[in-house]
């Protein structure tokens, strides 16, 4: 199987310091070079896009679009989904999934959730999705976290047995398998802070498996110069956090990109409901 590349199109400040932050001026150029990089690199990419950042630069997702990346949604306002209730979430995707169609023209069957926020106690939110329409989710991370994660589910797109019975595809982003557990190495800062031999062991492996790798980036970590230009003071330790390893990153990503095939998040998911097993749960 080969390599699924994502973007998940918002702004640092807005997405990880105060979702009540207007996005900043920066994510739309951000986003216009990864962009940029794809063109360059000739791949196709799946973009789940937040609502806010749509709001504010419908020319980039418009651009997406019409350069042949898959257009997703993730949600309206980078809210953590265990964060709303159910009738909360179901508005959300909807003004999300409206908004992007509308601008683009096209169905948008695609859904990951702000911080891979759907977690064992938010898994409610993917019967919400199959009863809306959506083909796939891509938010859940098997790998243990300290915020994040639901350990113990599969490594592999799977097939969700939902109690309403309408069909969903799940698809988890990448893992790495190491001594019966399941570690984080899809991406983000994870891939800014390993050398890229550790990345391309990881996905080798996986391909190698038959194994879709499910990787994902967000604009700005292709923006080592963000935090200079920020009107607000950051603490030492969110600067290294979130920092460290931003100005290596768009080398190793393009190095990712030119050492493997790449497809969409939809062409998996497409394939997977036929062909991979079914989770009860």
């Amino acid at each position: 199987m080969p390599l699924v590349c994502t973007v998940d199109v918002e702004d640092w400040a807005q997405s990880t310091l105060d979702t009540d932050l207007p996005i900043s001026d920066r994510a739309g150029p951000n986003m216009e070079h990864v962009l940029d990089v794809l063109a360059e690199e000739k791949v196709k990419a799946t973009c789940f896009v937040l609502g806010r950042f749509a709001e504010k630069f419908p020319d980039t997702v418009r651009r997406i679009a019409s350069e042949g990346h898959e257009v997703a949604s993730h949600g309206f306002g980078h809210v953590d989904v265990f964060r709303l209730t159910p009738t909360q979430f179901r508005e959300d995707i909807r003004r999300s999934r409206g908004q992007l169609e509308a601008l683009t023209g096209r169905p948008v069957l695609g859904y990951r959730a702000p911080d891979f926020s759907i977690v064992k106690e938010s898994i409610w939110a993917l019967e919400i999705l199959a009863e809306e329409g959506f083909v796939y989710d891509a938010s859940i991370n098997p790998a243990v976290m300290a915020r994040f994660g639901v350990p113990g589910f599969p490594r592999q797109p799977v097939r969700m047995a939902l109690a309403g019975g309408a069909p969903l595809v799940e698809l988890p982003v990448a893992t790495l398998s190491f001594f019966g557990r399941s570690l984080p190495v899809a991406g983000g800062g994870y891939h800014r802070l390993l050398p890229f031999p550790v990345i391309r062991w990881a996905i080798e492996k996986s391909v190698l498996a038959g194994e879709t790798f499910m990787a994902y980036c967000h604009p700005y970590e292709f923006d080592p110069d963000e935090f200079r230009h920020l009107d607000c003071p950051l603490p030492l330790k969110t600067r290294l956090h979130q920092g460290l390893g931003r100005r290596g990153f768009e080398n190793k990503f393009r190095r990712m990109l030119r050492e493997f095939e790449t497809t969409l998040a939809l062409q998996v998911a497409e394939k997977a409901m036929t062909e991979a097993p079914v989770y009860e749960g």
